[in-house]
């Protein structure tokens, strides 16, 4: 269904975003690229814009 799949792909960003920030500067180019699809991702598909841009400033 919808729900399990939004569940399943917020946690894959979850999980790449947490290493991301672990392993790379914050001016990679690879994760900037993640934040940003992950924002969008909250943005539009949980329908969460202030999630979306606190996500995008860390």
């Amino acid at each position: 269904t919808r729900n399990s799949v939004v569940e399943d792909s917020q946690k894959a960003y979850q999980e790449a975003f947490d290493i991301a920030k672990a392993k790379m500067q914050p001016t990679h180019p690879i994760r900037l690229g993640l934040a940003l699809n992950f924002s969008v991702f909250y943005y539009e598909i949980i329908n969460s814009p202030a999630r979306a841009c606190h996500l995008a400033k860390q």
